[in-house]
């Protein structure tokens, strides 16, 4: 009857631990639910301002003088013959439009990096040289309407660019393969009630690469062409509520978490019992030729005790003599003996419901 009850106490506190587990779980969904509402709440801001970016360039290549071209100009998106390039003429336009008149103050410059990497044995493609020229020093200018445009325009000596390169290669030995890189950069500031410090700045660039090193040149673009963007404001009153609501679901989720890894590392913990079992089954699965397991506990009263604090200590004992190791138990699915007898000693090991060492 007693061993009945005791069944019946675990089976009923394993139960509870169940439904603790399920409503934490429950819990923590529910309140995922309501942490999803509120963040929700936040994206329910207003558009303020929306804007359209457009950016193009265009150039025409200067030519040396020479007997094959009937022009002393090529135009844009042709490749050109290097040693006839005395320059480019480059031209950029950006041009912004904004869904209202506001403050808007901007600035910008053109500059060109030149790149050079190691043209040729183990260590191609590792840079070695990198120098930026100033093309266009920085304007500034500002306008209180809802667009501004820009025109500049530049020229590129890419024989200059091109015997430095030559100069650089003489001069240190090397063979290299440069990149002119050309920027046109562009920083603005947009002033816009309901967003922090009341602006939105934005960085934005135009970029041709034109290789100098090669017979054959052309220029590439890497920019994109066309940006919109839709910019919402950011509502105090609305982040303070979502902000509370946010904090308050925070911390209850991590009170739960806590709880939940509390309650499954307890429900999960081995019972001495089942760490008991679990040390004889496996001594007794890889050991099994050398266990005899005997139900009478032995009289080792003439011969000389030898306590171990190693399980391992005691099967080298075992192995190295020859003999077995003879298993009684003294408690039930709690406490095991383990002798090895050598002469006149007897080396033992005790199997508790701890860990063996």
């Amino acid at each position: 009857m007693i061993r009945h009850r005791r069944r019946y106490r675990k089976y009923r506190e394993k139960n509870s631990n169940y439904f603790i587990i399920f409503g934490i779980i429950a819990f923590l969904i529910l309140g995922s639910i309501f942490l999803k509402m509120g963040l929700a709440y936040k994206e329910k801001r207003e558009y303020i301002y929306s804007y359209d970016i457009k950016k193009s360039d265009n150039y025409e290549a200067v030519l040396n003088p020479n007997q094959f071209y009937t022009n002393n100009t090529l135009p844009k998106g042709l490749y050109y013959a290097s040693k006839s390039i005395d320059k480019f003429a480059l031209e950029f336009k950006y041009d912004f439009n904004g869904s209202k008149e506001t403050d808007i103050s901007y600035n910008y410059n053109i500059v060109a990096n030149l790149v050079a990497t190691i043209a040729n044995n183990d260590d191609q493609g590792k840079e070695v040289w990198n120098r930026e020229f100033s093309i266009l020093d920085n304007i500034s200018s500002n306008t209180s309407k809802n667009e501004f445009s820009i025109n500049e325009k530049a020229d590129i000596d890419y024989e200059y660019y091109n015997n430095l390169v030559r100069a650089y290669e003489e001069e240190y030995g090397i063979s290299i393969n440069a990149i002119l890189k050309i920027y046109f950069n562009i920083s603005y500031n947009i002033n816009l009630q309901g967003l922090a410090e009341n602006k939105k700045t934005i960085n934005d660039y135009i970029e041709l690469d034109l290789p100098i090193t090669n017979t054959i040149t052309n220029i590439e673009e890497k920019y994109q062409n066309n940006i919109s963007e839709q910019i919402m404001s950011q509502d105090a009153e609305g982040i303070s509520v979502n902000k509370v609501v946010y904090y308050v679901l925070s911390v209850t989720f991590i009170i739960g978490a806590i709880t939940l890894f509390a309650i499954m590392k307890k429900f999960s913990k081995k019972t001495s019992e089942q760490i008991y079992k679990s040390n004889i089954k496996r001594l007794l699965k890889y050991y099994k030729e050398l266990i005899i397991t005997i139900s009478d506990k032995p009289n080792f009263s003439d011969l000389k005790l030898m306590k171990l604090n190693s399980i391992e200590d005691l099967i080298d004992v075992a192995e190295q003599n020859n003999s077995n190791i003879i298993r009684y138990e003294v408690l039930e699915n709690e406490k095991s003996e383990l002798y090895v007898i050598i002469n006149k000693y007897v080396y033992m090991y005790i199997v508790t419901g701890e860990k063996l060492k």
